[in-house]
């Protein structure tokens, strides 16, 4: 279980550094994510539709503002989009972070259920093996991973363990000590 705890940790590292690159682009070349942040019902279907919307977008600002030159009111035109735009990808961004925070809860959850559960079942190894004779605990552990041998060997009493490690072979319970 631990190797996927690895590959999600990877796996939110490389989708927060995309964000960030995304967001790098977004505000040293915004023209990039001009045709991608606008709704589909704002796409226009020809560029005659579109100079008609930025046209219908300069005349309310130039209603709002008479004073107003033309790149002013370019310049609002294009702030007002990328606010729209920078908002949108806010939310988006929002959301996919609170996703992975959701994943990242429901993970550790299963993992503590995981981690509960093999707990469980080494008492029970160790509760087995305290009711054998020593020699034939030891030839049962030897058969065992290391890793988990040794986490039986610890559950089981003391006296008993040192009687398992006496009955097992020496280099086996050297390391089983360390």
């Amino acid at each position: 279980m631990k190797p996927a705890i690895t590959y999600l940790v990877i796996w939110i590292v490389t989708l927060v550094l995309a964000v960030q690159v995304v967001l790098v682009l977004y505000f040293l070349k915004p023209e990039v994510f001009s045709v991608i942040n606008r709704p589909v019902a704002d796409q226009p279907a020809s560029p005659a539709k579109e100079t008609d919307s930025l046209v219908a977008k300069a005349d309310t600002v130039r209603v709002e503002n008479k004073d107003s030159t033309a790149s002013e009111i370019a310049t609002h035109v294009v702030v007002s989009s990328s606010d729209d735009s920078l908002k949108a990808l806010s939310e988006r961004l929002e959301a996919e972070i609170r996703k992975e925070v959701s994943l990242q809860q429901k993970l550790t959850s299963q993992n503590a259920a995981v981690d509960s559960t093999r707990a469980k079942e080494i008492k029970g190894m160790a509760k087995m093996l305290e009711s054998m004779s020593a020699e034939d605990a030891a030839r049962i552990l030897q058969n065992l991973k290391l890793d988990e041998a040794k986490k039986v060997l610890m559950a089981v009493k003391k006296k008993q363990a040192g009687k398992i490690l006496s009955a097992m072979e020496p280099r086996l319970a050297a390391r089983m000590i360390r």
